[in-house]
């Protein structure tokens, strides 16, 4: 007999269908594994080690020997750089990842349950810390633009989207507003929604010099090095735009010219810092520009914004944190008109920029750089910014602690 040979396409075909049935038998035998309560883990979008789950990850591990903590990475380098640090940390898929990811009794996350893994999550507690949240809705209360079929809740969606399905048993928040709104938008009661401010706020307002110390302790080499850059440089800029749903390339779209804005910066000593959305995929060159910086969107920027003056955003909630320092924000809005059509807003995005500096093309950009004045904050507050975030010194000061608190008396240890 002649046997049937099988082409390499075939093979690898096989070979995913193998994995994902096994993935499925992991997923259901998940729902019987004993979980220890005290075992906690954490993770990230991007396998990166980052945001909201990183400050209370470091904060658990600095305060709580009685938990015992994890962080679980589909990136190598990250899982590396935290054993450097010594600090506990697993390949998402290696046996030792998969294995701790069916004892863990918690689940703490900064976006999906796929942060940790999407696979191994039956009866552990989950807990979506959210990375971001301003004026433009989200989740399930997104009904139009490209992210819409993704929460149609459909069983087309559902097949093909499982993640943004497994609903989580608590979301944290930073304001009652914030609590009603993500009670719709997650599908949850108000009670799942935990106003305890967000954690990666806490850096915002600690002393120059402990963050300084935070920095050497916990964050790359490279971090210190950007630091001392900038005290060289009279005042520091900070550019955080968010991501386009339809990953278009904005940079173009925004008439930012780098070399007058380079010119801008040099003649009165000051440094412009670039940062896309980890979800942005934008290749820019920016090397031949000395007082232009591009920050690498993986890494996390939040320990050097006390050291910046001004930040430039248009529709990011990197806004709201950064309001938390009482610094000035110019939102640029350039492509206002198309990003309002493509991505609803859960107000009148007039209303949220009431007071606000606002400029919608980059000469009116280059007139709120050369204008000291128009940093000053609006005399008359904006309320539905503090609706959203409450402001002052201490709005995020205790965040990690209520959290482990609450989650502590949640699933019973002391």
């Amino acid at each position: 007999m002649n046997k049937i040979k099988k082409t390499p396409q075939e093979v690898i075909k096989f070979i995913k269908i193998v994995l994902h049935s096994l993935l499925h038998i992991i997923r259901l035998f998940s729902f019987i594994t004993p979980r220890n309560r005290n075992f906690w883990l954490l993770g990230s979008f991007g396998g990166s080690f980052n945001d909201n789950a990183k400050y209370l990850f470091i904060y658990i591990h600095n305060n709580h020997p009685e938990i015992k903590i994890a962080w679980i990475s589909n990136n190598k380098k990250t899982v590396s750089f935290l054993r450097e640090k010594s600090f506990s940390a697993y390949y998402k898929w290696s046996i030792q990842g998969i294995y701790y990811s069916l004892v863990a009794g918690v689940y703490i996350y900064n976006a999906y349950i796929n942060d940790i893994n999407s696979w191994t999550y039956g009866r552990a507690v989950k807990v979506n810390l959210w990375h971001g949240f301003f004026a433009k809705k989200i989740e399930f209360d997104i009904k139009k633009g490209v992210l819409a079929p993704v929460f149609n809740n459909s069983l087309k969606s559902r097949l093909l989207y499982p993640k943004e399905y497994i609903k989580p048993d608590f979301v944290l928040s930073a304001s009652e507003k914030m609590s009603e709104l993500f009670s719709s938008a997650f599908r949850i009661n108000s009670a799942q929604c935990l106003n305890f401010g967000y954690t990666r706020n806490n850096i915002l307002q600690l002393p120059k010099n402990d963050i300084k110390t935070f920095i050497k302790n916990n964050e790359p080499p490279n971090t210190l090095n950007i630091l001392e850059k900038l005290t060289h440089y009279k005042k520091i800029y900070v550019y955080m735009p968010t991501w386009r749903d339809n990953h278009a390339d904005f940079i173009e779209n925004s008439g930012i010219c780098f070399e007058t804005l380079n010119d801008l910066m040099i003649e009165n000593n000051h440094f412009f810092i670039f940062k896309v959305h980890n979800n942005t995929h934008i290749e820019i060159d920016l090397s031949q520009y000395p007082n232009i910086f591009l920050f690498d969107n993986k890494s996390d920027i939040y320990p050097l914004l006390p050291f910046t003056d001004v930040l430039i955003t248009d529709y990011s909630s990197i806004c709201l944190d950064y309001k938390v320092m009482n610094k000035n924000v110019i939102f640029y809005c350039f492509d206002e008109a198309s990003y309002l059509e493509e991505r609803e807003m859960y107000f009148d995005y007039q209303d949220v920029l009431k007071g606000e500096t606002v400029a919608r093309t980059f000469n009116e950009l280059l007139q709120c750089i050369q204008k000291d004045a128009s940093y000053q904050q609006p005399k008359t507050p904006n309320t539905l910014m503090q609706q959203l975030i409450p402001t002052g010194k201490n709005s995020s000061k205790n965040s990690s602690k209520k959290l482990v608190d609450f989650i502590k008396k949640h699933v019973k240890i002391k």
